[in-house]
């Protein structure tokens, strides 16, 4: 009998999360910088990579090797989540392979999920889906004052019948992180609550919580080590 994917991912994605937790292991978090040709550097080798991976930052899909990097990766049995815009997803849908572990993470702003700000998202959606890709909604928040919005934005993803949520904090104010918990509580489930909390340091190069401040020599040798120019936060120690 063959299981829906979003069954098998979601089953999937438990026990990778459990394998992590009792292994100790952090998620692997690239936060990419802006593309450049000439200085562009190859991925993490395989071997090195955790049970679950965010890649995120600056867009992914300017990078020409991350379609084969995030394949790979999810073919080796472990959970890829590619936070993109969209724009560029028609251009490249064709270079990535549909797979219960591999997850596509667009981000949504505003307090409809039908405004001109959100055009591209909604497209690359449609392609996605079509395609067969499992596809996730994200919104980050900014403010308490927010809330109103998100409560709305959120009540509108439910009628996209994407194949989860995240919630994200712009910031670790106090305040902001009361208000992001009641919304994660609120309106995600536990699964979802518990994975925007695993990787919320890769919404955004302003958001920070890791638990340890990673020095600058610290994270030139992390990238030297993996042959990498990316910003490698604490979860990437594989």
């Amino acid at each position: 009998m063959r299981f829906p994917v979003r069954f098998t991912s979601d089953f999937q994605l438990g026990v990778a999360a459990r394998i992590a937790r009792t292994r100790g292991r952090q998620p692997l978090i690239l936060r990419l910088t802006p593309f450049a040709a000439e200085s562009a550097k190859s991925f993490p080798p395989l071997q090195s990579v955790p049970s679950m991976v965010w890649i995120g930052g600056s867009e992914p899909l300017e990078y020409p090797e991350v379609a084969r990097f995030s394949n790979g990766v999810a073919a080796s049995a472990r959970e890829v989540f590619l936070q993109t815009n969209g724009k560029l997803f028609r251009r490249r849908v064709h270079e990535f392979q549909p797979s219960p572990r591999f997850r596509l993470v667009f981000q949504f702003s505003g307090a409809g999920v039908r405004g001109p700000e959100n055009a591209d998202v909604l497209e690359a959606i449609r392609i996605a889906k079509l395609s067969g890709f499992l596809t996730l909604g994200l919104t980050i928040f900014s403010a308490p004052s927010e809330l109103e919005n998100l409560i709305a934005l959120h009540s509108q993803l439910e009628q996209l019948d994407l194949d989860g949520s995240l919630i994200f904090a712009d910031d670790a104010t106090p305040d902001l992180e009361r208000a992001v918990a009641w919304a994660r509580s609120s309106l995600l489930d536990g699964r979802w609550s518990n994975l925007s909390r695993v990787f919320n340091a890769a919404a955004s190069p302003a958001t920070r919580t890791v638990r340890r401040a990673i020095a600058p020599s610290e994270r030139r040798l992390a990238a030297q080590a993996t042959g990498t120019d990316f910003d490698l936060d604490e979860g990437a120690q594989a």
